[in-house]
């Protein structure tokens, strides 16, 4: 297998060209550019990402957990804060999207502290301490921690979001609008206090409809079923996946938004976007701009202490809640 030396010898130049070459440094004149990268394709050479990252200590890289990759939201929250880290602070950046995350989130953590990133972006599984995990937070590691979606470890940054205010503020609305009989699509207890904040300020002690109809997944049977028993004037889906199957069972039996049935959806995405569904929404620019600023802080020493934002969530309204009140 040929190395960057060979590259460098068909090239005629050194290997530190060849190295600034494939860094993108902008140093090198466009002719050595054009006969290094043509040696190359001759040789068909591919340099080691993961072997340059070794050699340095500080490789300006950032590494990104993803979740869930089947959620739209974390993807394109991601792929934003990557494009402006590069951008704005000349970032590069990885992802790994775990179908496994629960069960492999350590050895990702492991395997990219062994590539000496600046920083690993991760989200805490279920909100849930693991204390094997937070043994690796040490403060004089040269690589930082920067939670998303959720402060479970003080000892590294985190961005969090406060959303049982969110669900409140969504509650609220549609009470407001004169709606008693809500069904909500929630398998989600956190943000259903929100629900239960909201009924105890507007003081009702006994929703018309119960607050929690689900234990376990939302399933769009059982959603289909809730509907055709307690007759709701609206739904709450309490997260993205439970909205798209609340809107299916919305249209099997033959119901339109808003005209039979307001809705509101938990997270707001491309679908919700597209159909003019009200959506409470985390502020995709505010997190962004500030992951950037704490990744880019943090290793600077800007930020030498752990610092925990919190976002709050707004209402987004669109078309999909009809108001019963005057």
């Amino acid at each position: 297998m040929c190395t960057s030396k060979d590259v460098a010898k068909l090239a005629g130049v050194s290997a530190a060209t060849v190295s600034r070459v494939f860094r993108g440094e902008k140093v090198v004149t466009e002719e050595t550019r054009n006969r290094v990268l043509e040696a190359a394709r001759q040789l068909n050479y591919t340099p080691s990402v993961a072997a340059s990252m070794l050699k340095k200590q500080n490789n300006h890289t950032v590494a990104f957990l993803d979740p869930d990759p089947r959620n739209s939201f974390y993807i394109r929250m991601i792929s934003k804060i990557s494009d402006v880290l590069r951008n704005r602070y000349d970032y590069s950046a990885i992802m790994t999207p775990d179908t496994k995350y629960d069960q492999e989130l350590l050895d990702s953590v492991l395997l990219f502290l062994s590539y000496r990133v600046e920083c690993i972006v991760f989200s805490p599984i279920h909100s849930v301490f693991d204390p094997n995990l937070a043994k690796l937070f040490r403060p004089d590691s040269p690589t930082k921690f920067l939670q998303l979606h959720s402060h479970v470890y003080d000892e590294i940054s985190s961005i969090s979001y406060p959303d049982v205010t969110g669900m409140e503020t969504g509650v609220t609305h549609l009470l407001q609008q004169g709606h008693r009989r809500i069904l909500f699509a929630s398998d989600d207890a956190v943000r259903m206090r929100g629900c239960q904040l909201a009924y105890e300020k507007a003081g009702i002690s006994q929703p018309e409809i119960p607050i929690n109809l689900f234990h376990g997944q939302v399933e769009l049977e059982g959603l289909i079923q809730s509907i055709q028993k307690y007759r709701p004037t609206a739904i709450m889906a309490v997260a993205e996946m439970s909205g798209l199957k609340a809107y299916t069972a919305i249209t099997r039996l033959g119901l339109r938004v808003p005209e039979d049935i307001s809705f509101l959806v938990y997270d707001d995405s491309s679908w919700a976007q597209a159909l003019g569904i009200s959506v409470i929404a985390h502020p995709m620019e505010e997190i962004v701009e500030t992951a950037a600023d704490l990744i880019s802080g943090m290793n600077t020493g800007l930020y030498p202490q752990p610092q925990h934002r919190k976002i709050c969530p707004c209402l987004l309204l669109r078309d999909s809640i009809r108001p019963l009140v005057p």
